[in-house]
């Protein structure tokens, strides 16, 4: 995308930064932090900024890291600032903020995209659920067919490996999936995405 035109300057962005850490102390001395890395997001809507304390950066004395941040985003309009912790990227907690804001209110769901008619690839979802026939077909209906709901990222990670495993799904954005069932970090394997769909099991 063309990159905005920031209200806000790469100094002012970074002076925000900065001034969160006043006041912080070590050893009954005030700790001076500087800027390491200060860029504008991919979009153009966010500075992403990274800081620490100077001795580290500075100094390389890396016993003096600050952790547990990756960065802070500054917007480039409003001056508003989010922290992006360490156990994500800046860009997948932007992909998140920005399919959120495209989701309009409603929410992504993972549902089946199989044919009722389509005899080996649902003898196969059976197999892979380890359930009844009746309750194969059931989840191909009505709020049954709502499987799994989360963020875009984590439903898409999750439709990679249902795919992997011969399952055929689609994303949808519906009202409410207060049926389907919330998926987080942990299932980042094949086991676990099953076990998150067999609780839709009747």
């Amino acid at each position: 995308m063309t990159e905005l035109n920031p209200k806000l300057t790469a100094d002012q962005a970074c002076a925000i930064v900065l001034a969160l850490f006043d006041g912080v102390m070590r050893d009954g001395k005030p700790e001076r932090f500087v800027i390491q890395h200060c860029e504008l997001s991919a979009n153009g809507d966010y500075w992403v900024i990274r800081s620490n304390s100077e001795d580290c950066v500075v100094h390389g004395m890396t016993e003096f890291c600050y952790v547990g941040v990756n960065a802070h985003l500054i917007n480039v309009v409003t001056g508003e600032r989010e922290t992006v912790a360490n156990c994500v990227s800046v860009e997948e907690y932007l992909q998140d903020k920005y399919d959120l804001t495209a989701a309009a209110g409603k929410q992504y769901v993972l549902t089946p995209q199989l044919d009722r008619a389509n005899k080996p690839a649902l003898i196969n979802l059976r197999r892979k659920l380890q359930c009844t026939y009746p309750q194969t077909l059931a989840l191909l209906t009505g709020q049954q067919r709502l499987w799994l709901t989360g963020t875009r990222r984590r439903l898409q990670d999750a439709q990679r490996l249902l795919g992997e495993q011969g399952i055929i799904t689609q994303i949808e954005l519906v009202p409410d999936s207060i049926e389907a069932v919330a998926i987080g970090v942990e299932t980042w394997y094949i086991e676990a995405v099953l076990k998150a769909v067999r609780k839709r099991l009747s």
